[in-house]
């Protein structure tokens, strides 16, 4: 054995070894840490991503080198990030604009199509589009609007990730999932978002220990109060804002670059070990925010 280590038994031969099998390794690693945020070569699909955080999340991997997807239901809006992240994009990469309706399984279908066709592959899915009100159960449009829940939260971002699996089993990719730190501490008034939520948040446990072994991690992002649209600030939002600000040990609210360079993290080498995980990002709010945190607040 030792005659195969090391040649001759030398010492020479032992610090060759050592070199060949220690120091390099860590210096490649080092790199890899160093390079961990490029995304040259790499194609990114996100939902959602024609306005606020998905859209942030759409432009940081369009300016850290990937082919991006951007999705969703207004064109005009989709093609104005799509402007935005081509000059982000250090190779000035075109975008792929996809207008589709997510709660539609044929639309769904065609922007598996479109991306493979476009680029051949897939690395990582981001499902980001949600649904979001206030209301209680009491309230008699709570079971309709837990129909859009279910329609596009959960059905919508489960069929795409079952069409994605296939494409990414071969890239060895990354599975995202957007939820909520409401899943941790629910406040009043957010009974069929939390459910919705939840069932990402479980998917993503299941789905890290079933799609493990084709090499594919899942995780998700649990954002607190983001400021998610902060070119179209409404009242009742900063109002809301004021108080979670206070409330948030950090001293403010999230932003969007908050929850992409969460997204970013979760589908880097540098998370290669980490999968069925759900990060939060909320600056220390679950910790302070109470039952009562939406108080008198309807977002429609």
């Amino acid at each position: 054995m030792w005659g195969e280590l090391f040649p001759n038994n030398t010492w020479n031969g032992v610090i060759g070894y050592l070199h060949r099998n220690i120091y390099e390794s860590a210096n490649d690693f080092y790199d890899e840490v160093r390079n961990s945020r490029n995304f040259t070569g790499k194609v990114v699909l996100v939902t959602g991503s024609g306005t606020g955080i998905g859209a942030t999340i759409v432009k940081l991997y369009s300016a850290l080198g990937a082919n991006v997807v951007i999705t969703g239901r207004k064109a005009d809006e989709v093609h104005k990030v799509a402007l935005e992240a081509q000059q982000l994009s250090p190779k000035k990469l075109k975008p792929l604009e996809v207008i589709a309706d997510l709660t539609k399984s044929d639309e769904l279908q065609t922007i598996l199509n479109e991306t493979i066709k476009t680029f051949t592959k897939l690395d990582v899915l981001v499902n980001n589009a949600g649904h979001l009100t206030i209301e209680s159960l009491t309230e008699s449009k709570f079971i309709d609007n837990l129909k859009v829940y279910e329609n596009l939260d959960i059905n919508a971002n489960l069929k795409l990730t079952q069409l994605a699996i296939p494409y990414l089993e071969k890239t060895k990719g990354n599975i995202i999932m957007i939820t909520s730190t409401f899943t941790e501490r629910p406040p009043k008034g957010t009974l069929g978002y939390v459910i919705s939520k939840n069932a990402l948040e479980d998917t993503t446990k299941v789905l890290s220990f079933e799609l493990g072994g084709k090499g594919i991690r899942v995780n998700s992002v649990s954002p607190g109060v983001i400021n998610s649209h902060p070119e179209k600030p409404d009242p009742k939002d900063e109002t809301l804002f004021k108080k979670t600000a206070k409330l948030t040990p950090l001293g403010r609210n999230g932003n969007n670059t908050d929850i992409a360079a969460a997204v970013v993290f979760l589908s880097s080498s540098d998370a290669r070990f980490i999968t069925g995980h759900s990060l939060v990002v909320d600056g220390g709010l679950k910790y302070n925010m109470d039952s009562d945190l939406l108080k008198d607040y309807k977002y429609i």
